[in-house]
């Protein structure tokens, strides 16, 4: 009896040892791990991990330079077109398919590590056993499984086909103009899968529409992209299974010293890219598309609306700026009520919705948060709050009615009214610590009138000199002035004191101070920041609450007498 009285306490005490032993195993912080190095010149060096088959690796992955082994071989005498086939597989039609091992055992984790093994090691003995500087051969893992180069991740800078370099393919000579040597569709309604790939002349698009397996798609793309995936079509296997290969062909063809297309990693991929602005004047792929065209859809409410589409394309670095699946007209897919084709996205959604960026309204507000737009633009809401749309006084700007574009008019500052449109403002009413603010008002609207010359997307819109004084008399409209171009005072709305019935209205000071301030934040503005840089500090303040016509708020429980 005694001795079971002191094994159960002896016993208690070892279950919550082990308890809270366990605890303190498993709630341990994780070891942290060595920090990242990324690099994004790696000079054709490869990353071989396989991550997706062998999860988290038990050794480093392997860091392959893949042009060490290629200018090895072309030492010997190979020309360097002809070292691909070295390593890689050749399909049915003798094209290179650029997956290795070259023979590959099986699909699952073993056999691919010992394929690698396989392929690697024995093509490292038979040189060595020829004489020739090889790779390692000894048990050694770590001879290619570098401790050193466990933290190294390799990430290419995406290579762009721009439309510059369509230009170059499509005045080579070579290529003869066929569009079919690149451009195909893929049929699925086809019953032999051999023939489903095809070519229609008057359809090329871009490769992304199909080979982005990662972008979900609509009902019409959806089967093709599944397809693409379930081969491994990914944008990156198909540009390189598609473009290298040209490359490699017309190089083994090419005369000494002739120029032909890059067959190394970095040649490609460059991180170099042309801005908008140099692809302006490079000629865009030719589908038959109108300079001009008239969106008027069918049984709409709201009058048709004039695009210059010529114009248009000069401001994307690509045509999928706006058609996101396809190069048809967005109506096509987007009907008045939505459609399954348009994934339920109506039409007025797919042209306003503010959000995205292939709208109009969507691009449009990207636009308004550049430096030169922001100024004004930051403090003034893109869309109606009720209707999460876009502010309904700018409708009638597009929907005009008109097949034709309205002829751009710069606006002018020599119109204005010196009489009401004052040189400078002085802003005294807030004066304390600080003597008055001079503003230079007409200057700051000749700067804003440049800015908004200068860019035709911003005339079109600020066709009235109005539309620039609303920047920051942002809450006042012309026709209800009582005297023309005599807009309200920041204080006509805004109270010198804080007033808690008006939660959604600033007090004055924090009103100048967002417009002005903000403003040459967003502009990004070296002058306008520090307070002695608008107005001088004063030797001896003055309180504001001597100023004419202030009265302290009444709370609203005040004005019901409690």
């Amino acid at each position: 009896m005694i001795k079971k009285s002191i094994l159960l306490p002896i016993f208690i005490c070892f279950l919550l040892l082990t308890i809270i032993g366990m605890n303190t195993v498993f709630s341990a912080k994780a070891l942290p791990t060595k920090e990242e190095i990324i690099w994004t010149k790696p000079e054709n060096k490869l990353s071989i991990a396989h991550t997706e088959k062998f999860g988290m690796l038990e050794r480093p992955q392997v860091i392959f330079d893949h042009k060490k082994h290629t200018e090895a071989l072309v030492k010997e005498g190979k020309k360097e077109e002809e070292t691909c086939n070295t390593c890689h597989p050749l399909d049915k039609w003798n094209n290179l398919i650029f997956e290795f091992p070259k023979k590959l055992i099986g699909k699952d984790r073993d056999s691919i590590m010992n394929s690698y093994h396989t392929e690697c090691t024995d093509c490292h003995k038979k040189r060595g056993a020829e004489g020739k500087k090889a790779g390692p051969v000894t048990s050694t893992c770590g001879d290619c499984h570098a401790e050193s180069l466990k933290a190294v991740r390799i990430k290419y800078p995406v290579a762009e086909f721009d439309f510059a370099v369509h230009d170059k393919h499509v005045k080579n000579k070579k290529l003869k103009k066929d569009c079919s040597l690149c451009h195909h569709s893929y049929d699925t309604e086809e019953p032999d899968e051999t023939l489903r790939l095809v070519y229609e002349e008057g359809t090329e698009e871009s490769c992304y529409y199909c080979h982005d397996t990662e972008k979900k798609r609509g009902p019409e793309l959806t089967p093709i992209v599944q397809a693409a995936a379930k081969k491994g079509l990914t944008i990156r296997n198909a540009s390189h299974l598609q473009c290298l290969n040209c490359h490699v062909e017309f190089a083994k063809k090419a005369k000494k010293d002739e120029k032909v297309g890059p067959v190394e990693c970095s040649k490609c991929h460059t991180g170099e890219y042309k801005t908008v602005a140099e692809l302006a004047k490079a000629p865009r792929p030719d589908r038959n598309q109108p300079e001009k065209s008239f969106i008027d859809i069918e049984n709409a409410r709201m009058k048709g609306v004039a695009l210059n589409h010529s114009s248009h394309e000069k401001y994307n670095r690509t045509c999928r700026g706006c058609h996101h699946e396809t190069l048809k007209a967005c109506k096509e897919c987007h009907g008045l009520t939505g459609s399954a084709e348009g994934r339920w996205v109506n039409v007025a959604n797919a042209y306003h919705d503010v959000f995205s960026e292939h709208s109009c309204a969507g691009c449009h507000n990207m636009k308004k948060k550049e430096k030169d737009c922001a100024g004004c633009h930051f403090n003034i809401p893109p869309m109606e709050i009720e209707t999460r749309g876009p502010r309904k006084e700018v409708c009638s700007l597009c929907h005009t009615g008109k097949k034709e574009p309205p002829t751009l008019t710069p606006l002018n500052v020599a119109q204005l009214d010196p009489e009401k449109v004052k040189k400078e403002v002085i802003v005294k009413i807030l004066e304390n610590e600080y003597e008055p603010s001079k503003f230079p008002h007409l200057d700051i609207i000749k700067k804003l009138v440049k800015i908004s010359n200068d860019s035709k997307m911003a005339t079109y819109f600020h066709a009235k000199m109005q539309t620039i004084c609303d920047g920051c008399h942002h809450q006042s409209r012309a026709e209800a002035e009582a005297k023309k171009d005599t807009p309200p005072n920041c204080r006509n709305c805004h109270s010198i004191a804080y007033d808690p019935e008006k939660l959604n209205r600033t007090r004055l000071l924090s009103a100048y101070h967002r417009q002005c301030v903000g403003c040459h934040e967003m502009m990004d503005l070296e002058k306008g920041r520090k307070c002695s840089e608008c107005h001088k500090e004063k030797k001896e303040p003055v309180s504001i609450t001597s100023v004419k016509n202030f009265e302290e708020p009444v709370s609203f429980l005040e004005k019901l007498g409690w």
